[in-house]
């Protein structure tokens, strides 16, 4: 499973954690990829395809970080967690699978895997 994490290295270290902690994930082999910056984080999406991509940007960034994705490739499963729940609007007309305010837990991240494994999105 390719796995694209779009955000600063702290939060995802925590992510990743969360991840191989979750059952649902235990025994997937995972490849993670990560953009802490935007340029970066095109860049990725341009050369090559994933199965889930995390978008932890703050503020704007995030919802560029979402639009960007919806432009490469529409069909891949997006998870925001952003630190503005005014941005829950916006995912859901942008068909966001999943939105939370940040901090997150492994109870969240979980919520997000499940609704990505469903093939649910925002529209």
């Amino acid at each position: 499973m390719e796995i694209l994490i779009y955000g600063n290295e702290r939060e995802k270290e925590l992510l990743i954690q969360h991840m191989k902690s979750e059952a649902c994930m235990a025994f997937r082999l995972m490849k993670y990829s990560h953009a802490e910056d935007y340029d970066t984080y095109l860049r990725e999406l341009r050369t090559q395809e994933y199965d889930i991509v995390f978008v932890m940007a703050d503020n704007a960034a995030g919802m560029e970080g979402v639009i960007a994705l919806q432009n490469v490739n529409p069909q891949t499963p997006i998870v925001w967690f952003s630190n503005d729940k005014n941005f829950v609007a916006q995912s859901y007309r942008l068909g966001v699978t999943y939105f939370s305010v940040k901090p997150i837990d492994g109870k969240t991240v979980n919520l997000a895997l499940q609704r990505c494994k469903k093939g649910g999105n925002g529209r």
